[in-house]
């Protein structure tokens, strides 16, 4: 079972007062309970670290009984259907049957005992089912999380989190990951605090300059030649006014400088860090690539079918 909270849980303030709702149409539904079956390969399971015994078990199997715990459950609240039905099939009939919150924990879940080769190509279908169906949530790192689909930056926002999360800048990737959460909470100004976070931290592992501030990292960016692609005259002006917006936001919305009166922000404030974060992960990823190439990726095994959901109330 995954250390992290599942969905429900991590967002569970923000759900309990309706700040969000987790609507999945029915056909996504089936689409993805295709594709938990397509990649539920069998699994063996040392119950007891003091008996050889293993069991064998799925990815299914296991999400079910992670979620029953989880929620300290011995059967699916309020679903009498689920009563009869044998191990591994509550899970089924919850993905196509229950409430969003609860799907997205069994995904959730069952995606943490799917095998390393299958945990990806089922991520990648997921993805395109969920945009497929426009679907405002995205599946990375083992955990959904929120996008404003009428937003220009949400395949950005997306790939942001990819490069992070494979280039292994795990730092950075939790804290972008928490600036998602805390937005989708309504928590929008250590939404922005955490989206700044998440740049600096890349700043550092780039510039190898661990506890100074964000003027000393762009600064030390520029010292280092990441910029040198661009004429010497405007180094200067393109870290102030390109790469100090996002800590000029945390800064005069959400931390220290906001004087006697405390400011009141909007939504769209904490939407335009997590995109400016974004955009500087993607940018700064790239400029690190490029001076250290990455081994050749292992080729990934083509994608299968389709799965998942149905128009839901929210939690």
């Amino acid at each position: 079972m995954a250390a992290r909270l599942i969905f429900s849980l991590r967002y569970m303030r923000a759900l309990e007062n309706r700040v969000f709702g987790v609507d999945l149409p029915s056909r996504l539904r089936s689409q993805a309970l295709a594709q938990l079956n397509k990649f539920n390969s069998p699994l063996y399971v040392q119950r007891d670290p003091n008996d050889s015994w293993r069991d064998q078990t799925t990815a299914l199997d296991e999400g079910e009984s992670d979620l029953l715990t989880e929620h300290g459950w011995t059967q699916l609240p309020d679903l009498a259907a689920s009563k009869e039905l044998q191990a591994g099939q509550q899970i089924r009939w919850l993905v196509t049957n229950g409430v969003g919150p609860l799907v997205f924990d069994a995904i959730e879940l069952t995606f943490s005992h799917m095998t390393a080769a299958d945990q990806e190509p089922f991520r990648q279908k997921l993805n395109s089912l969920l945009e497929l169906h426009c679907c405002p949530w995205r599946f990375t790192d083992g955990e959904f999380f929120m996008l404003d689909a009428d937003f220009v930056g949400v395949r950005l926002s997306v790939t942001a989190h990819e490069v992070l999360s494979a280039n292994n800048f795990a730092g950075a990737a939790d804290e972008y990951a928490q600036a998602q959460r805390k937005l989708a909470s309504g928590e929008v100004k250590d939404a922005i605090g955490d989206a700044c976070k998440s740049f600096e931290s890349v700043l550092k592992v780039l510039t190898g300059q661990a506890h100074v501030n964000a003027d000393a990292l762009t600064k030390a960016l520029v010292s280092q030649e990441y910029i040198a692609d661009l004429p010497k005259e405007i180094h200067d002006g393109f870290r102030q006014t390109v790469l100090m917006a996002l800590p000029f936001l945390r800064n005069k919305l959400a931390g220290h400088g906001q004087g006697s009166d405390v400011i009141e922000v909007s939504p769209v404030y904490g939407e335009l860090a997590i995109q400016l974060a974004a955009a500087f992960h993607n940018f700064l990823l790239a400029k690190h690539i490029a001076r250290q190439p990455p081994s050749p990726p292992k080729p990934i095994e083509s994608e299968r079918k389709a799965t998942w959901m149905d128009d839901d109330i929210p939690f």
